[in-house]
């Protein structure tokens, strides 16, 4: 679900788009020309598992319509490609709909294309098959008379041209890869260079995709992250250094939490906290400092956990 509500914004999606080779026309791809069309394609054969992403695209100049059928997978599926022509076919019966029989039997009648592609993140190697022909038996006696396409994928763990380049679209991958609250530091320390020459739409659109990113971590560690590059784009980090920035930020959220805590049981608030802290491997000592509960209590707590 996250990687369809990041890939729903155009301005990541064409990012994205553009790094691909296999189709040259993503190249010169605008914004302007990308529709996403609201509709799920739901296969019931299939565990009623759903398409993620359908953007219609517009190639005026050319009089040219094309979809592009966008699939997410964090494991892999043997049967993509039967699911992906069960999508394309429900996308042409769609589409034919608006057109009479008379002119569905014309000879100048045509399909648009569907160019499917697969976004996949698991960490296991993609081993499934790329072409449909190869999920049809004894397809090599058959030539080019049995029904065939091949879908793109994008291997998270083989993208080193969609990663190399250091902008916002690999900053959102790489955070949508996190879970845990050292690794978003380690990634915090070169956010300046991710955020360089960003627009202002593109930071929006950035802290938005956030929470569903950093969705393993806790609340309090995703609005850290959202001030921290607030305080990145103001120049924050020429005060202090960005991961040290994060670090404060967390301190003064979980401290804020304690002080809202007040109205709801401010002894309970702590202990809660202190437990979060535990299972976040902070020490005592400064769990005590940030909650001001005693040594004793905190190491109590700690073997609640243990047990």
């Amino acid at each position: 679900m996250s990687n369809k509500y990041i890939f729903s914004n155009k301005t990541i999606f064409l990012r994205l788009l553009k790094r691909l080779d296999e189709i040259g026309i993503f190249k010169n791809l605008t914004e302007d020309q990308l529709e996403k069309i609201d509709k799920s394609y739901v296969l019931p054969d299939f565990y009623q598992e759903e398409s993620d992403l359908l953007y219609k695209v517009s190639l005026k100049e050319k009089e040219i319509i094309f979809y592009i059928l966008f699939e997410h997978q964090s494991s892999v599926d043997h049967s993509m490609p039967l699911r992906l022509l069960f999508y394309i076919t429900d996308i042409y019966r769609d589409y034919i709909k608006d057109f009479d029989r008379v002119e569905i039997k014309k000879k100048g009648f045509t399909l648009p294309a569907v160019v499917p592609i697969v976004f996949y993140d698991g960490e296991d190697r993609w081993t499934a098959a790329r072409r449909l022909k190869e999920k049809i038996l004894g397809f090599e006696e058959f030539g080019n008379c049995v029904i065939d396409f091949e879908y793109i994928l994008i291997d998270l763990n083989q993208a080193e041209s969609i990663l190399q380049v250091k902008d916002i679209l690999s900053l959102i991958l790489k955070l949508n890869r996190i879970k845990r609250y050292d690794e978003l530091e380690r990634l915090i320390l070169e956010l300046g260079e991710y955020l360089l020459g960003a627009e202002e739409k593109e930071i929006e659109v950035l802290k938005v995709c956030l929470p569903a990113a950093l969705r393993e971590l806790d609340e309090i560690e995703i609005e850290a992250a959202k001030r921290a590059i607030d305080e990145s784009v103001r120049g924050g980090e020429k005060v202090m250094p960005l991961f040290q920035n994060l670090r404060k930020i967390r301190e003064e959220l979980i401290f804020e939490g304690l002080q809202q805590g007040l109205q709801q049981g401010f002894e309970q608030s702590r202990i809660e906290t202190a437990e979060r802290m535990i299972l976040k491997g902070y020490k005592d000592e400064e769990i005590a400092e940030i909650t001001g509960l005693s040594l004793e209590k905190i190491k109590e707590l700690r073997a609640k956990h243990r047990n």
